[in-house]
């Protein structure tokens, strides 16, 4: 969509360039603890080795961030975390005659699960997308040669 397309054309203007590829170049403009830069020699060991030695945890500074932005994702996560701890602990209940928190989570799960769709079969999403007609002029011309629906196909993957 456009906004892809905007992010895409940002990083290309300002990381595809000639200087990526000389010998001091780093991705971070800033002092750091680590420099991200792109390994040199061609190789695939010296590009594993570089990539064993990338943090774990990025700083919020390699993407523009203030270093404030993963103090506040962090408190947010914990927070999140510690309302859905307390949200699944037992309530008590008044009286005697109700239904349990118990009882009541399960029929929320089966009236959930009843209302699933059936289970994803890729094959029958395959053999739908090949019947369908592909662009014009193709020999063997099925489903599969049209770009959107390879799309499609692979988005119902993730399914």
């Amino acid at each position: 969509d456009d906004l892809d397309r905007e992010l895409f054309n940002c990083y290309t203007q300002r990381w595809f360039k000639e200087d990526i590829f000389k010998p001091n170049f780093t991705f971070n403009s800033y002092q750091a603890d680590y420099n991200y830069r792109i390994p040199e020699g061609l190789e695939i060991q010296m590009f594993r080795d570089g990539i064993d030695t990338i943090p774990s945890v990025d700083s919020p500074l390699i993407f523009g961030l203030h270093p404030n932005a993963d103090l506040t994702y962090r408190l947010k996560e914990a927070s999140e975390m510690i309302s859905t701890i307390v949200e699944t602990q037992p309530k008590d209940t008044g009286g005697g005659s109700g239904k349990s928190m118990d009882e009541i989570v399960k029929e929320l799960a089966l009236d959930y699960l009843s209302k699933m769709p059936p289970d994803f079969l890729e094959e029958v999403f395959r053999a739908q997308i090949q019947k369908l007609k592909g662009p014009p002029n193709v020999q063997g011309n099925n489903g599969f040669h049209a770009p959107l629906n390879i799309f499609l196909f692979q988005e119902l993957q993730r399914l």
